[in-house]
């Protein structure tokens, strides 16, 4: 996936809805890591942040699949998964390395999405 391709959707995790207005994502220099959920106003170079939320957004991460109708698939999606050979329901995650994976209702690792979609021909709904 290319830089270009990276996309992200946030959820709100008091209020239980998707975040669709125009908001930012931002790594302030003073404290490499934190990212902060705000809006960015401004032109011409001054730009004001201001910070709306907190603790309460999750930021997941698109996987850079898309189901069998074009629908992008996310980080914390439930999809239908069919196989050669059978056909269920599974959470797509990410691993603590960084990649993405399958697990099942009692979290037991399936395998690696990119592989089973790729190399064994799942299919995902």
């Amino acid at each position: 996936m290319k830089l270009g391709d990276f996309s992200f959707r946030l959820w709100n995790s008091r209020e239980k809805h998707y975040i669709t207005n125009n908001l930012c994502l931002v790594e302030f220099n003073h404290n490499p890591g934190e990212i902060k959920v705000g809006l960015l106003f401004g032109e011409y170079g001054n730009y004001d942040f201001i910070e709306n939320y907190d603790d309460e957004i999750e930021i997941e991460l698109w996987t850079g699949y898309c189901d069998k109708n074009g629908k992008n698939i996310y980080e914390g999606d439930i999809v239908k998964t069919k196989s050669p050979y059978d056909c269920f329901l599974a959470k797509v995650s990410i691993h603590k390395e960084g990649t993405f994976y399958l697990e099942s209702k009692s979290r037991d690792y399936i395998g690696s999405l990119i592989y089973l979609v790729k190399d064994e021909g799942y299919d995902t709904e």
